[in-house]
């Protein structure tokens, strides 16, 4: 059994996707974590217990992670080690998911929401930072800050009441779920990783990863840009090096082509 537990937040973005690796076609069962019906808690190790709960896999090879996923995929690896050996990660350019990334990301969603809508008054953007504190009343004003934008916006294209309020309701689940996720990750503090850890990093990607507090941390710089990262060609020979030494029995026998 050759499952690889893939944790990358789904959705458009410039950068590439690690489904992008084709990692599927050097043996392994590429199995995404994150998909539909995500979790709703607030930290990442209930974030990870409720993903965990509703998504029961058999226990992977090794997790591999994408960018702030990578406290979701330490939980992750516990959760499925359970009291067996610990699971190997690969983490694509790690990051904590501090006040500042949330802040900047709402904003980013308020863009998109409210689009290039001609109003002429539109609500006070929130404090984020100042509402942190309280995660679930953060998450709620948010809900409510987007239905309203998105309400104003369909109203000035001459769309409202039960004509918007599908549409409305569509777009902000989709924009609620993203934050929820990184509100969870921002309050991410759990044990750290047991096992094997090989961060891949992109050309000016940090490479301080004292924040996970790996014991057998391995790293490899890639001189390439952050949304090509998970397409390079050195990066997908690292990741697949890592996965053949520390993931799969030694007679698994894998090749590494495709």
């Amino acid at each position: 059994m050759t499952m690889l537990l893939v944790l990358d937040y789904p959705g458009r973005r410039p950068e590439a996707h690690v489904s992008e690796m084709r990692l599927d076609q050097c043996g392994f069962d590429c199995t995404e974590g994150l998909t539909s019906l995500l979790p709703t808690a607030l930290t990442t190790s209930a974030y990870a217990e409720q993903l965990y709960a509703q998504q029961p896999l058999d226990r992977p090879v090794a997790v591999i992670a994408y960018c702030a996923t990578a406290p979701l995929a330490v939980a992750m690896a516990r959760l499925h080690a359970g009291l067996g050996d610990p699971l190997p990660l690969v983490l694509l350019d790690p990051q904590q998911t501090p006040p500042s990334e949330i802040v900047l990301e709402y904003h980013e969603v308020v863009r998109q929401v409210e689009g290039k809508a001609p109003l002429t008054q539109r609500p006070p953007l929130l404090d984020i930072e100042g509402l942190l504190a309280t995660p679930e009343v953060l998450v709620e004003r948010i809900a409510e800050d987007l239905r309203l934008r998105a309400r104003l916006a369909l109203e000035a294209y001459g769309l409202g009441g039960a004509d918007a309020s599908g549409p409305v309701e569509g777009v902000v689940g989709v924009y609620v779920e993203w934050l929820t996720f990184l509100v969870a990750a921002h309050y991410g503090e759990q044990p750290s990783p047991l096992g094997p850890v090989l961060q891949v990093l992109s050309r000016v990607h940090p490479a301080d990863a004292g924040w996970l507090g790996a014991a057998d941390l391995q790293t490899v710089r890639i001189s390439c840009d952050r949304p090509e990262l998970a397409i390079n060609a050195d990066a997908r020979a690292a990741v697949l090096d890592f996965l053949h030494r520390f993931a799969l029995p030694a007679s698994a026998g894998l090749g590494q082509g495709g």
